[in-house]
């Protein structure tokens, strides 16, 4: 009762003084906020307000009305507000306020105030693409944002989607997207994830509208799947559109890939004679086309290197192929198109393909023909009656035919001059993906070790390894250190590193020692036999854990380790093979005496991917908790 009478007192105190005081508003205030949307939440959106007024496909005119309220340091990012432009895109309006915990306005932000960069990437030579943004330094929080936005664009080939939920911790109390359209140009919708939320939908004459209020922040859980998955999203579409003043229609992904194969690609494959004769005399001792392939592949490598450059019809149109070849670089889409007019100067059909390149897989809506997508690669089809060929032309590293998780296992859109395809990408299994490890290790009567290990990775293993050859000494070392970090004292003494590219095999030979690393107990040594190959991190715990269990890609390790036992000493106990089986992969592990002073220790793990029930994942943390203790079994050495 008292906690209620202090809540009234409270509210009344604030209506009073903020009638009082004109520079606050009382629907700002950040205090007396209902502890649902504040649960497990860094931000909250009090309400956002989307018109996206179609006047034409060259004109699309976006007002947005934003008011955030961020509760702590992590919820920053998620009030910063910007929007981008080009030569299409006019800011007619931009401004922000803010305000503090009681609804008193602290900083305005007017369009002059705002700072505006290019959207330099680390890696861009030239671009016209800019945005506008505004920084805020926060004394206290927590804080609410207002921000107002108004954009005209003449390109309607994007419509922005309905995406009101953008990341884990932020609440919406109450958010609507409304899509204007007076000349009832048709338009397509797509909706997504929309099971679970309480959204008001309202379609008529080629219009739509969503809203949605009092959703509490979503939590990130271990190994979920992607966050676009688990939210709503409204994707929108014109059947007739424009792209920087090209204009199109499609209303499927043959019809759309034409479009982009004759608009943006068609054209921007010619070379010189010279360079078409160069290629000629590389490959004329190659006997099959994967052969002639792979050297065209890897003299873009060695010719070329990525830059991005964002030019063009809204940075989709590739350089010309002469161009990458007379200047030595390119973006993605450059690169795949040079590579694509070398192996076709060489009766070699290629075909360039959008995706979407992230290590966590993210399809092309095979569904829903839109301009999708934020990488390009090649395709060769059919290459001598074998699978298709995939190849990453912007790396200066990657094996031939070997793309990586990058883009792997995903659908893709393949531009073919007759229209586009969905098509999908390579997928390693986990029988492609190995490490397997081998080492000699010598054990010391001081409780020291010396150790000679080496590796062998192939698949995605290797993916996730070769770079480290391209490191300095140096940073190789700190690299074992750090994925040893459970061996004290560790030093690496000599390292070498073999990356077989014609077989996609990566080789590394390291020599190890460290003091203390068994344990000394009066004559005894205690030490654990699995040295360079452990499951050391816990996998939380759920009490009521609401999303799938997503294991991406699955794989196999394999160990045999020789372990010398210091003179002088002799094994008290061996432990029993341990074996554990379950859906989600296999693990073993043994030791066992070769002779007086030798021990062998083998291990083997494999992880299957898939995606798996939520009331599956306790059974998943239970057994990689048993891996993780098997992995740090002890045996005793006495002393004779």
């Amino acid at each position: 009762m008292l906690k209620k009478l202090q809540l009234i007192l409270v509210a009344f105190f604030l209506c009073t003084f903020s009638g009082i005081n004109g520079q606050e508003d009382f629907s700002l205030q950040a205090i007396l906020l209902d502890s649902i949307l504040t649960d497990n939440a860094n931000a909250i959106v009090r309400s956002e307000d989307v018109v996206i007024e179609i006047n034409s496909i060259n004109s699309v005119v976006v007002k947005t009305k934003r008011i955030v309220t961020v509760l702590n340091k992590y919820g920053d990012r998620l009030a910063d507000s910007y929007e981008p432009y080009d030569p299409e895109t006019k800011i007619k309006r931009a401004r922000a306020t803010v305000f503090n915990a009681l609804g008193q306005e602290i900083k305005k932000f007017k369009r002059k105030d705002f700072s505006d960069r290019s959207m330099y990437d680390g890696f861009s030579l030239i671009g016209d693409n800019r945005f506008i943004y505004f920084e805020h330094t926060p004394v206290e929080y927590p804080y609410t944002l207002v921000y107002e936005s108004e954009v005209e664009t003449k390109n309607s080939a994007f419509i922005e989607p309905w995406f009101p939920i953008t990341d884990y911790g932020l609440s919406i109390e109450n958010t609507s997207y409304t899509v204007i359209n007076p000349k009832k140009i048709p338009l397509r919708t797509k909706e997504k994830a929309f099971e679970g939320y309480s959204v008001e939908i309202k379609k008529a004459n080629q219009e739509v509208s969503y809203s949605l209020s009092g959703v509490p922040a979503l939590k990130k859980e271990y190994q979920s799947p992607s966050f676009s998955e688990l939210v709503p999203t409204g994707k929108i579409t014109l059947g007739s559109f424009s792209l920087v003043n090209v204009e199109g229609a499609a209303d499927d992904w043959k019809t759309m890939g034409k479009w982009q194969y004759q608009n943006l690609v068609s054209g921007r494959d010619e070379l010189p004679e010279e360079v078409i004769k160069k290629i000629s005399d590389l490959v004329s001792d190659a006997t099959s086309k994967k052969e002639k392939a792979k050297l065209i592949y890897e003299y873009v490598q060695n010719k070329t290197r990525y830059i991005s450059v964002q030019l063009g019809i809204g940075g989709w149109m590739p350089m010309k192929a002469e161009d990458v070849d007379r200047l030595g670089y390119g973006d993605c889409k450059a690169l795949t198109n040079y590579t694509k007019a070398l192996l076709e100067s060489q009766d070699i059909k290629a075909y360039y393909t959008v995706v979407y390149g992230d290590s966590k897989k993210r399809d092309i809506d095979n569904d829903f023909a839109s301009m999708q997508g934020n990488h390009v690669i090649l395709n060769i089809p059919d290459v001598d009656n074998e699978e298709d060929i995939w190849l990453e032309c912007t790396s200066q590293t990657a094996p031939f035919n070997f793309i990586g998780d990058f883009t792997d296992d995903r659908d893709v859109l393949v531009i073919t001059p007759d229209g586009g395809e969905i098509k999908r990408t390579k997928k390693y299994k986990l029988e492609e993906n190995t490490l397997d490890t081998k080492a000699t290790i010598y054990l010391q009567e001081d409780a020291s070790m010396v150790g000679e290990v080496t590796s062998t990775s192939k698949g995605l293993q290797y993916d996730w390894r070769y770079l480290t050859k391209l490191k300095s000494v140096k940073d190789q070392k700190l690299y074992y250190k750090e994925y040893w970090d459970y061996i004290n004292n560790l030093n690496v003494m000599s390292l070498e590193l073999s990356d077989n590219k014609d077989d996609v095999i990566y080789n590394e030979t390291v020599k190890v020692n460290a003091t203390n690393y068994a344990t000394k107990a009066g004559s005894r040594l205690l030490i654990i036999p699995n040295v360079f190959n452990r499951v050391n991190s816990k996998k939380p715990k759920y009490k009521d854990r609401k999303t799938a269990l997503v294991i991406s890609r699955g794989y196999v390790d394999t160990d045999e380790y020789i372990i010398k036992v210091p003179v002088g000493y002799i094994v008290n106990k061996l432990p029993q093979e341990k074996v554990f089986e379950t859906i989600f992969g296999t693990y073993s592990c043994s030791i066992e005496q070769v002779n007086q002073s030798t021990l062998k220790y083998t291990r083997k793990l494999k992880i299957n991917d898939g995606r798996y029930p939520k009331e599956k994942y306790e059974e998943y943390r239970q057994f990689m908790s048993k891996i993780q203790k098997a992995d740090k079994t002890k045996i005793v050495l006495k002393q004779q």
